[in-house]
């Protein structure tokens, strides 16, 4: 029964560790805008009108 027992709790370690670094992880995303990946530089784009009004 020990054996069942270790792996449970092993199981439910685990799995705190991974919602933890997942939360984590989420949290600095939302806090740190783009601090380690910025958004690439696209320009302007010029408008080229609605695509499904070609054949109208």
């Amino acid at each position: 029964m020990t054996r069942k027992r270790d792996k449970i709790w092993t199981a439910i370690i685990a799995t705190k560790q991974w919602f933890t670094k997942l939360f984590t992880s989420e949290a600095d995303a939302l806090v740190d805008n783009f601090g380690n990946n910025p958004p690439p530089e696209i320009g302007p784009q010029s408008y080229s009108g609605d695509i499904h009004d070609k054949g109208d």
